[in-house]
């Protein structure tokens, strides 16, 4: 069947963490001194994945939450873990730090622009399907300057259901139209979160790594690329 649409995750999917990770360390140093934490950085970024992790599972079951929320609560946990003390109503420094390296450092991956100019020209429905709060989504989308090349963004928030759960995607087909899942191409960094959820739907999934590295999990997607201008190999309008 021939594909009519794109969906595409958003971080992770079209910048790459790896640019912004040098600025997420200077965040996690910031936490730590304004904290009184001395344990080593590379201690400190252990003890973060960590907790992050062990909330991401913990959320992941349920079918919509809010990021803030998750880590507002991995930040908790990280401060108890290093020996500091929460601070009771106070702007959550995680999520807030995460905005502001973002902010600051997030650019598309190389050749994003070429690639959605050519699925345009093909008269595919262009979309960014991301697990994102409105608050955090909205400055970056304005910084990456993609806005121009897509049809819809559906957010999280905005469909009140959160990636690997359905109704994120059937939000997103909505807004294509009506159009069935085996018409639609999903691209994501996540074999849990972006994989998942469309395999289910019966979605064509592409997995983009970052090479050196494999993907491993439980979940088989359709395609594994590297970079995004592989898209146009694979995508038959």
């Amino acid at each position: 069947m021939p594909h009519r649409a794109v969906f595409f995750d958003f971080g992770g999917t079209l910048f790459s963490y790896a640019e912004v990770r040098p600025h997420f360390d200077r965040m996690l140093q910031e936490l730590a001194r304004r904290h009184r934490i001395t344990a080593p950085m590379e201690e400190i970024r252990q003890v973060y994945r960590r907790t992050v992790a062990r909330r991401m599972a913990e959320f992941l079951p349920r079918p919509f939450y809010l990021h803030r929320d998750l880590f507002e609560e991995a930040e908790a946990d990280l401060l108890t873990a290093l020996g500091a003390e929460p601070e009771e109503d106070s702007e959550p420094g995680l999520y807030m730090g995460q905005s502001e390296v973002g902010y600051a450092a997030v650019q598309p991956r190389d050749g994003v622009g070429e690639t959605l100019t050519a699925l345009r020209q093909r008269g595919l429905h262009l979309a960014i399907v991301s697990n994102i709060d409105e608050d955090q989504f909205h400055p970056l989308w304005d910084r990456v300057g993609l806005g121009p090349y897509f049809d819809a963004i559906t957010t999280s928030e905005e469909a009140r259901s959160c990636k690997p759960h359905p109704g994120i995607y059937r939000h997103a087909l909505g807004k294509a139209g009506g159009l069935s899942p085996e018409e639609v191409v999903f691209v994501g960094d996540s074999l849990e979160f972006d994989v998942a959820g469309a395999n289910a739907m019966g979605m064509t999934t592409v997995l983009i790594v970052e090479p050196p590295s494999q993907a491993e999990g439980d979940e088989d997607p359709d395609y594994v690329i590297e970079t995004i201008p592989d898209l146009l190999q694979i995508i038959v309008a």
